[in-house]
C-alpha cells in the first residue's frame, strides 16, 4: 500500500468536510427527564453475519445498544439537521463557543468519529452539480 501525499490527504480531507451527516433513521432518541441536556439514543443492532445471528441467539444478546450522550454531544447531535455540511456544522459550534475552526474541529471530529462508529449517525455527500 502506497502512502498518500500531503495533496491526496489535503483533498480526501476536504472531501470529507463536505460530507453531511444525517440522524440514523432507526435509532430511538429519549431526553433525560433529569438532565435535559442530555438525550439517550437506542441503536438497533444488525447482524449480518449468520454465525453472529446464531450466537446472539444463543446467548440471548440484545437486539439495540444504548448510548447516552452529555451535553456537548447532545447539542452536537441536535445541531445535526441533514441539511448542514461537518464544515459548517464546525465552524457554527466555533463561533457558539468562542472558539478557533481548529479547536472545534479537533473536538467535534472525535465525537463525529464516535456517533459515526456506534450509527447514531452516518455520513452522506451531496451531489455534485
Amino acid at each position: 500500500m502506497r502512502s498518500q501525499s500531503i495533496q491526496e490527504q489535503d483533498a480526501k480531507f476536504r472531501e470529507a468536510l463536505r460530507a453531511v451527516p444525517i440522524h440514523n433513521p432507526r435509532a430511538t432518541v429519549k431526553v433525560s427527564p433529569d438532565y435535559p441536556d442530555e438525550v439517550e439514543i437506542t441503536v438497533p443492532l444488525v447482524y449480518k453475519n449468520p454465525v453472529a445471528r446464531f450466537l446472539r441467539d444463543l446467548l440471548k444478546a440484545s437486539d439495540v445498544k444504548q448510548y447516552k450522550l452529555d451535553r456537548v454531544g447532545t447539542m452536537i447531535y441536535r445541531a445535526i439537521d441533514g441539511r448542514k455540511n461537518f464544515e459548517q456544522l464546525i465552524d457554527e459550534f466555533a463561533t457558539k463557543e468562542k472558539i478557533t475552526f481548529f479547536e472545534s474541529r479537533a473536538l467535534l471530529g472525535a465525537y463525529f468519529q464516535t456517533l459515526t462508529g456506534n450509527g447514531i449517525i452516518a455520513a452522506t455527500m451531496p451531489k455534485r452539480r
